[in-house]
């Protein structure tokens, strides 16, 4: 029963609906069936087999024979998993291109979209895991001077293994970067992740005795990303000057007592 939920979830991943897996899956068990056999292992209703045949038909799933009554043949799931899986990567392709000539055309009328006001205060909060690390790579990449954080060890891992190359750039443009995170028994792990980086003098890191209450980064003493609850996001984003002067005064002071 498990090993069905796992191949049902896979045929769905690759574009069949619910009713549609379980339904190309009853019938490869059989090979050959018809609507009432489906019908009974898939445990979906015959009218929706009825409906269902068809499609899965288009899919290359299935195959229709002629007789009385009328039965089905399934595309081996071997073969049926494959075929899904060529059209999904030809869909995306497709939406490739399509995306590239969107982006295109949108920055020949309206423009790259960069001239909105960057240097206006703004408040943003980020509430998407890969937005919230796309905003952390462009920004350790724009960095010209320095990057500080404050991090619990499960967001200093995160931040090594999703902006290795990114920190590894910065200090090589000469970006002075300083780490505090936590001091725990695995402390040889981030050791470990950091020993590269550590050869460069610009990198820094050093630990508290307990968990940071406040997490943050801060890029060249302008903008600010706090993080605002346990996990990463939501994450709030600030180039007010207020707020980054509080942020590298609290940085500092705890820089200073570690």
């Amino acid at each position: 029963m498990f090993q069905d939920e796992e191949y049902v979830k896979t045929l769905m991943g690759l574009g069949l609906t619910l009713l549609q897996a379980k339904t190309y899956l009853a019938l490869t068990k059989f090979g050959i069936a018809d609507v009432k056999t489906i019908s009974k292992v898939s445990n979906v209703a015959r009218q929706d087999v009825h409906r269902i045949m068809p499609e899965l038909q288009k899919w290359g799933l299935v195959e229709k024979i002629i007789a009385t009554p009328t039965r089905y043949k399934a595309i081996p799931l071997k073969s049926g998993l494959s075929t899904l899986l060529q059209q999904k990567v030809e869909e995306n392709t497709e939406l490739q291109e399509k995306t590239k000539v969107l982006i295109s055309n949108f920055e020949e009328n309206f423009g790259s979209g960069t001239a909105i006001q960057e240097k206006e205060l703004q408040f943003i909060i980020t509430s998407e895991r890969t937005l919230f690390h796309k905003r952390i790579s462009d920004a350790t990449d724009a960095a010209q001077t320095s990057k500080d954080a404050i991090l619990t060890l499960e967001g200093c891992r995160a931040i090594l293994f999703h902006h290795y190359n990114h920190l590894k750039k910065a200090l090589n443009r000469g970006v002075k970067i300083r780490m505090i995170t936590e001091k725990t028994e695995d402390i040889q792990s981030i050791q470990k992740s950091t020993r590269d980086l550590t050869k460069n003098p610009l990198f820094q890191v050093k630990y508290t005795c307990a968990p940071p209450p406040v997490c943050m980064m801060i890029f060249d003493s302008k903008d600010v990303h706090l993080r605002m609850e346990k996990g990463a996001v939501p994450s709030f984003w600030s180039n007010n000057l207020n707020i980054v002067n509080l942020s590298m005064r609290y940085f500092d002071e705890l820089w200073n007592k570690t």
